[in-house]
């Protein structure tokens, strides 16, 4: 057929830049994260179903099931394989961190059943850290209500109230803790509701004829002395200065990053205004900030790595990224052509960057870009705006290209980054009418500035 009748390529609105965008290196360190969470999970899985033999071992003595030494050797084998993980400088994958947990309120359980006390966390494996501990004696309450209604079923009141007694000491210490919104505070909101199921096991107990003490006939009857013995309370003190010094650290942490993501925002808004000085010093400031007030909190409490200190590092990376792509390494700025660069993840030499941090500040710049190409676009800079388009395109194949994203919201950005390459080849569109016609409004860039 005559190439007269067939339709012409497409529009080609990348010129080679694509290629300056090499995500392969980022790309195996993703994916071998990734494999990582993978085995944890198979782990995790066998310890789930070893936890769950184990209690049904215990609850019904004559079931075959496998023993708990079985599950030690998988906790050993997590354990192994978590420390192999944290010594890349990572921090503990939140799924083997809950089945610490789980495991912790397994032991703690059967601790109960042949003491009728709290587990001491010093006789647990060193790997199992205060917040898997508190979560695990917390969960322990529920398993304890539930026990003292199958208790009361055959009318034992002396172990109801052991029961009690436990629930009423945890609820006690908990009590002294500030928990913030998160995984633990959620769990112990339901200590009290446990509580109280026992004390009313007890007076309904009561009323069928059980002595069950004086004092305790009633649901909302005063709370029995505690046993001094019922807690390991030392150990349990010393947990509690811990998780408050967590507490200032976060804190202190949340206060600091507000100057660091302060200095960062500034940067980006000098860059826009082509102060170039300014969007130094303040990326200066900005790094400053995370190397001697940041990172010394994170070194002393890694679990703080995430949230606000997180956003500093996205907010640093992007504010870095904007400025290498205008004015390169800083030695020629030229102001009115940018350079286009767009440094990788190993640029980062004074302030290492997780995949997270790169791909998120990566993800912000093309925001940057945009409203960058608007302002080319009102004055009519066709290759501005072509340069723009071009390394907004090239990161989004990029991204596009990856076989996983990291965990986190980087797939709630690709849409956003599609929608900024749409609108930025509209734009490229309604220049090449200006420049055919001499039409003085460019749509797309006047719906660009209203937005």
């Amino acid at each position: 057929m005559s190439n007269e009748f067939l339709p012409s390529p497409p529009y080609s609105y990348l010129s080679g830049k694509a290629d300056i965008i090499d995500l392969s290196a980022l790309e195996e360190q993703i994916l071998a994260d990734d494999q990582t969470y993978q085995t944890a999970n198979e782990i995790c899985g066998k310890i789930k179903s070893a936890i769950l033999h184990s209690r049904a071992a215990l609850e019904q003595p004559q079931s075959k099931s496998q023993s708990q030494k079985d599950l030690e050797e998988l906790i050993n084998l997590a354990i192994e394989e978590d420390e192999k993980y944290r010594a890349k400088g990572k921090l503990r994958v939140s799924k083997v961190s809950f089945t610490f947990g789980d495991y912790v309120r397994f032991k703690a359980y059967v601790h109960f059943l042949q003491t009728g006390k709290l587990i001491l966390q010093s006789s647990l494996p060193s790997a199992i850290t205060d917040e898997e501990y508190l979560s695990g004696i917390i969960l322990l309450n529920h398993d304890l209500a539930r026990y003292s209604i199958g208790r009361a079923t055959d009318r034992d009141v002396k172990s109801v109230i052991l029961a009690r007694t436990l629930i009423a000491s945890i609820l006690e210490h908990l009590m002294q803790y500030d928990f913030r919104n998160g995984h633990l505070r959620r769990k112990y909101d339901g200590v009290k509701y446990a509580l109280k199921q026992c004390e009313t096991v007890l007076y309904e107990l009561s009323v069928t004829g059980c002595d069950v003490g004086s004092n305790d006939n009633e649901p909302n009857a005063k709370k029995p002395r505690l046993d001094d013995d019922t807690l390991p309370k030392d150990e349990l003190e010393s947990l509690r200065l811990r998780m408050v010094r967590r507490d200032d650290l976060r804190e202190s942490l949340i206060k600091k990053c507000r100057d660091g993501q302060k200095a960062a925002k500034q940067a980006i808004y000098s860059l826009h205004r082509e102060d170039f000085k300014s969007a130094e010093k303040q990326i200066d400031i900005c790094e400053k900030c995370i190397l001697d007030q940041l990172k010394p909190i994170v070194d002393e409490e890694p679990q703080l790595r995430y949230g606000s200190f997180a956003n500093v590092l996205e907010e640093y990376a992007e504010a870095k990224l904007f400025y290498h792509w205008l004015a390169g390494d800083g030695s020629s700025i030229d102001k009115a052509k940018p350079k286009g660069d767009v440094i990788m993840p190993q640029d980062f030499n004074t302030v290492q960057l997780e995949p997270d941090d790169y791909l998120g500040g990566l993800c912000d710049l093309t925001g940057e870009i945009g409203r960058f190409a608007v302002k080319r676009g009102t004055s009519r800079d066709v290759d501005g705006v072509k340069l723009s388009l071009d390394t907004n395109s090239s990161i989004h194949y990029a991204l596009k290209s990856l076989a996983k994203l990291p965990g986190g919201g980087l797939n709630k950005k690709l849409d956003p980054l599609r929608r900024s390459v749409e609108k930025l080849e509209r734009m490229l569109y309604e220049l090449s009418l200006v420049q055919a016609t001499g039409r003085n409004i460019v749509a797309g860039i006047e719906e660009s500035k209203e937005e």
